[in-house]
């Protein structure tokens, strides 16, 4: 399925899970008995977001917005919401926000502010990973589950054309 010659692996599907359950765990100490509005940035953060879900035992209402800024493997000057959120169900809510990456921070720059216009109560943001150098680029905080070199992932929803998103573990591009 991969090709060993364009790709290594760098996170394994049970590093993967581990870490996602550890996010889990704190979440669910944090809003039990409370309710949490789950917005999923897609396509990239479907399996991160569905597997995270799947582990939390509070009540969640969740949504998606589809933007993107990739053309292939290059990060792109254009921002293309394909989806937005309608305000009902950000409006006075507690609020996390699921994304796959920070890489530029254009992206997430743009929807956190876009999310925060319209009114949640608290508002958060977990990323399955960041790169190494993100922190400068990002203007808010965050929680990173890996922090990866600034090279390119595929796998676990991280695509090159759409193609290898559906991969359990996660790949970096060889030079």
């Amino acid at each position: 399925m991969i090709d060993n010659n364009k790709f290594e692996l760098l996170i394994s599907k049970e590093e993967i899970h581990k870490k996602i359950s550890e996010y889990a765990d704190k979440l669910n100490k944090k809003y039990s008995g409370k309710t949490l509005t789950v917005i999923a940035i897609l396509n990239g953060a479907i399996f991160f977001f569905t597997d995270l879900l799947k582990k939390l035992n509070f009540p969640i209402k969740m949504d998606t917005i589809t933007v993107s800024s990739y053309d292939g493997i290059k990060s792109t000057d254009d921002l293309n919401y394909h989806k937005k959120l309608v305000k009902p169900i950000v409006e006075n809510e507690d609020v996390l926000i699921i994304e796959d990456i920070i890489d530029t921070g254009k992206t997430m720059n743009s929807v956190y502010e876009y999310i925060k216009s319209l009114n949640p109560k608290s508002l958060e943001l977990v990323v399955l990973a960041s790169k190494s150098d993100t922190k400068n680029k990002f203007n808010y905080d965050y929680e990173s589950l890996f922090v990866v070199p600034d090279k390119y992932i595929v796998g676990y929803g991280f695509a090159i054309d759409d193609l290898y998103r559906q991969l359990e573990d996660i790949y970096i591009m060889k030079d």
